[in-house]
């Protein structure tokens, strides 16, 4: 089992990463169980929702917004902002960009499931913001953006295209492609990140072009999903 972080979250004390194939879908329960066994952390403490490709970011910063989720079974969103100590997050993703944001102290943690529609929609942007805010205004941020597909195989049609700004738009061969790292690094610069404090992962991690490590719903059209996370410890 391979999993994909940056040591700059890590060195922060805070437990994180995109697990690979290895581990299993993510949307199995016990491949949850396993993969956080495997790490020592109860899966118990870790945090799920239903991803809707929209914008909402659920905040679990204090006692109370952690037992307000454990009260409801309902929760809906396609981010985290993580502050509280003792729980961790996961998003799923098979082709999406899991993106992690940070300050540069670790007061709180992002993770967001970045699809094309998500990001069109500002979700990188606001996540940012959401841990600039927390941290104050002269905190630093920093972000890494894990394995997704690449513009090498994330062909679209001009009405997606459209909705995306020209630097992140590749025209080859009579062929649309969209980067998606490169629309979402405008949007944390945006939000007051230098671009040099933004990581993506290496282009040769594309989903789509490496069966080895990732499923790639655009590949196989699966279900199938890897597991990304942030867990911030007691």
């Amino acid at each position: 089992m391979k999993i994909f972080s940056d040591e700059r979250l890590l060195g922060l004390g805070i437990v994180s990463g995109t697990v690979s194939r290895h581990g299993g879908s993510g949307r199995e329960p016990q491949n949850v169980k396993k993969i956080f066994d495997a790490l020592g952390i109860d899966a118990a403490d870790i945090l799920g929702l239903r991803q809707t490709h929209g914008e909402r970011i659920i905040r679990i910063i204090s006692d109370e917004d952690f037992q307000n989720y454990r009260r409801s079974d309902a929760h809906e969103g396609d981010a985290w902002l993580l502050g509280r100590a003792g729980c961790g997050c996961m998003i799923l993703t098979a082709d999406c960009a899991p993106l992690y944001v940070w300050d540069t102290e670790g007061k709180s943690a992002g993770l967001a499931h970045c699809g094309w529609r998500g990001i069109a929609a500002g979700l990188p942007r606001k996540i940012a913001e959401a841990v600039k805010n927390r941290a104050g205004k002269n905190a630093g941020l920093c972000a890494y953006i894990g394995p997704h597909i690449n513009a090498c195989c994330f062909e679209v049609h001009q009405d997606v295209a459209g909705r995306f700004s020209p630097r992140a738009v590749i025209k080859r061969d009579g062929r649309i492609f969209v980067d998606l790292a490169a629309e979402i690094t405008a949007q944390l610069v945006a939000a007051g990140a230098r671009e040099a404090d933004i990581r993506r992962e290496c282009s040769c991690k594309c989903t789509m072009c490496n069966k080895e490590d990732f499923f790639s719903y655009r590949r196989d059209n699966t279900r199938d999903a890897m597991l990304s996370f942030v867990y911030k410890p007691a």
